[in-house]
């Protein structure tokens, strides 16, 4: 038998197929047989059994990707993965069990090959970024349609528009809805050129639109490979090359009371640099709607679903603002489980807040809340809308009001308040709100508690006297008593 097309598995010695021998004692196997066929025996064994400890040493890393040897010759991945292209698990599972031939020979080196792809499918597989490549589908590959077929004709603004129909198969089109798309998906989708098919260089053109080491590249990055993936490019080395770690937030500086109500004011110049009719004609609106941010910590689209006339009804003494979220198509986390009260219910009158004077704004709701962001950056207000939010919620701590009362006034979790809201309150913030809680309670300041303790020790040494004073009338009563 020719050495080239001998197969070891056929092989029996001393009444026992070369499988049902343990492969651990491989040197035990015909020991003193030198001929060729014998050594490729044993060398088969070895291979076995250097296998079996490789799919220990995953097994002990908890890889679910297991090595087999296919034939004497090669080694595959033996594992559950999502089932192929046009094909079908158990009772319609969308996973199946799958050998996998990537033509690793069955010697040392093939072993080392395939227990790193082992190792990265795994990943892929727990990443959820496992794509069937015509390397793993092998000669299925040509039987097969894959998805660079089905896109490879297609231009990047067709792709989108296939994007997002899939987008809206598992998202409701509401007011969240949209906005999610538009912010986190075609925001950065727009930049990649819409009458180019998909390629390396089309993927390059949009990300060098973003500035390394910043949060637009960071999402940009992300949502590319999404997109990619739906268009069915395993070969991310493009984006890759710019991937950049996620920024960690800037602190912002929030308004001080003092900050918010010189803010009243401004909003309420006109400014001769922007005359347009909206800018001369509602500067009380505009103060309105900055007062209303400012003393109930509304998200500025929530301002849109106050119902004023909860809100003016005499029977509401303590000035609670309710909302109707049917006026806004819902709000970002549900409805308030209650009525938001003012922090400061001074500033009610303040800011005039009972006289409603909404301002007029047509178009979308987030054509509303940008014109809000449009009037705080002409007037140079200093912060933007949503800050005036976090003064409300750091105003709260200030109160001491329990941090899960707070949290149903913003109308959010307990972990959301306290993972958001308390980052915004830096050093100052903290050093303020331990002199108002714990120092002014005790004696407001350093002076007024050195004034105490001159006015205990002064009142200690007079208590010290009239015991001396008592002390001395006893003895005088006690000795009349015994003269007597």
């Amino acid at each position: 038998m020719a050495i080239n097309s001998f197969n070891p598995r056929i092989s029996v010695w001393e009444g026992k197929l070369i499988d049902q021998w343990e492969p651990s004692q491989w040197k035990q196997w015909k020991a003193k047989q030198t001929d060729e066929q014998a050594k490729l025996e044993r060398e088969y064994l070895r291979i076995k059994h250097a296998l079996q400890q490789a799919n220990a040493a995953l097994s002990l890393d908890r890889i679910k990707i297991k090595l087999k040897l296919t034939s004497p010759k090669t080694i595959g991945l033996q594992g559950t993965f999502p089932c192929r292209p046009g094909d079908v698990g158990k009772q319609g599972s969308p996973n199946k069990q799958y050998t996998i031939s990537c033509g690793f020979t069955a010697n040392d080196a093939g072993l080392k090959m395939a227990v790193l792809k082992a190792r990265e499918l795994d990943l892929l597989l727990i990443t959820k970024q496992f794509q069937w490549t015509p390397e793993l589908l092998g000669k299925q590959a040509q039987k097969i349609e894959l998805p660079q077929a089905k896109y490879s004709g297609k231009l990047i603004g067709e792709l989108i528009q296939e994007y997002e129909r899939e987008f809206w198969k598992t998202h409701e089109q509401n007011r969240r809805g949209i906005r999610t798309w538009e912010t986190h998906y075609l925001r950065h989708l727009k930049k990649l050129p819409p009458d180019l098919p998909i390629s390396a260089q089309a993927l390059e053109i949009a990300l060098e639109k973003t500035k390394p080491n910043t949060s637009a590249r960071f999402f940009m990055v992300w949502q590319l490979k999404k997109f990619c993936e739906f268009c069915g490019i395993d070969d991310f080395k493009t984006i890759y090359a710019y991937a950049t770690p996620k920024p960690h937030p800037t602190i912002r500086k929030i308004p001080v009371d003092e900050e918010i109500i010189q803010g009243f004011e401004k909003i309420g110049v006109p400014l001769s640099v922007y005359t347009s009719k909206e800018n001369l004609t509602q500067p009380e609106q505009w103060q309105w709607a900055y007062g209303m941010l400012a003393t109930y910590g509304l998200r500025p689209h929530e301002l849109f679903a106050v119902d004023v006339e909860a809100f003016i009804d005499p029977k509401n003494t303590f000035h609670l603002v309710t909302l109707n979220p049917s006026l806004t198509e819902g709000t970002k986390t549900g409805e308030r489980s209650c009525g938001i009260p003012p922090l400061h219910p001074h500033w009610v009158d303040l800011f005039n807040l009972k006289k409603i004077r909404l301002p007029y704004n047509e178009g979308k709701l987030s054509n509303k809340t940008a014109k809000l962001y449009i009037k705080f950056k002409n007037a140079d207000i200093g912060f933007r809308p949503y800050d005036l939010r976090h003064a409300y919620a750091i105003r709260g701590h200030r109160l001491r009001v329990p941090i899960k009362t707070m949290a149903d006034y913003m109308g959010h979790s307990v972990q959301e308040h306290t993972k958001t809201y308390q980052r915004w309150m830096n050093e100052d913030t903290n050093l303020e709100i331990y002199r108002e809680v714990v120092i002014h309670r005790n004696g407001t300041t350093k002076e007024a508690m050195r004034e105490r303790i001159q006015e205990l020790e002064a009142e200690n040494r007079a208590l010290k006297a009239e015991n001396s004073t008592i002390k001395g009338l006893l003895i005088q009563h006690q000795l009349g008593e015994l003269l007597s």
